[in-house]
Order: structure tokens, then sequence, then C-alpha cells
């Protein structure tokens, strides 16, 4: 039993293996002792496929699999006293990038929200139907 007080743990990303999509992460509260890589969970891994990784320095809860931090996985990011959320409306669900862009949808209000702080490229056909609007919109 005393191994499975210390399955789940919160840490911070020490390092960001982007080809694997792990990390390692150091528990300041386990006299900063680091983890082994950790698979990062995502989304989706077949067909459609989600690629997104902690920062280093990015708080992040960490579940093992009760034998020390050599077999576990990073869970994701979570918000704490310092790195706040950027919005306090349920209602919302986007990204929002250190530069100032965001992408969002209002759920209540059914509206998508972009904002780029530079150039935005779109590859493909595009088709655009409804109303064009240019100027600003509430």
């Amino acid at each position: 039993m005393s191994g499975s007080k210390n399955m789940l743990r919160v840490g911070l990303v020490s390092s960001v293996n982007k080809a694997n999509c792990t990390v390692r992460v150091v528990f300041p509260d386990r006299d900063d002792s680091v983890s082994y890589e950790l698979p990062v969970i995502v989304a989706h891994t077949l067909k459609t496929k989600h690629f997104s990784l902690p920062d280093v320095g990015e708080n992040v809860i960490c579940l093992f699999q009760g034998n020390g931090v050599q077999d576990g996985y990073c869970l994701g990011a979570i918000y704490s006293d310092v790195d706040l959320p950027p919005v306090q409306d349920k209602n919302l669900c986007g990204v929002w990038f250190e530069d100032g862009s965001h992408v969002y949808y209002d759920r209540e209000k059914k509206k998508l929200h972009v904002k780029a702080v530079s150039d935005v490229y779109i590859d493909g056909n595009l088709h655009v139907t409804g109303q064009i609007f240019t100027g600003e919109s509430s």
C-alpha cells in the first residue's frame, strides 16, 4: 500500500522530447527527483492525430503504475495560482497563445472567434458562405 500514495504526482516539466511526444518531470516535493521520459496523453493518435506538448516549467499531473517514476504517464498540464486560465467563461472553448493569438468558440452566442497577431495562411480551396462583414463585431 505504501506505493499507492505516490501514484498521482504534480510536478514541473524539465525537458520535452518532441519526436516521441514525451516529457521528463521534476518533483520539487520529492527532493527534486526527475521522472523517466513519460508519454504525454493526447486525444487521438491513430487516424486523427493530435499534437500538443507542455512547455518546460509547466505544471503537470502525472500518473505512475506504482513501481516508482519509471513507468507512468503525463496526464496533462494544470492551472495554478500563478498560471491562471485565460478566460473565466464556461461557454468558451479554444486555444490562447502566448503572443495574443487565439481561436475559440462561444457556445452561448454560437460564434467562432479567430484572432491572429500575424499572417493567416489557408492552404486549399476556400469556400465562404454567409454574409461578408468587414469591420468590428461584438
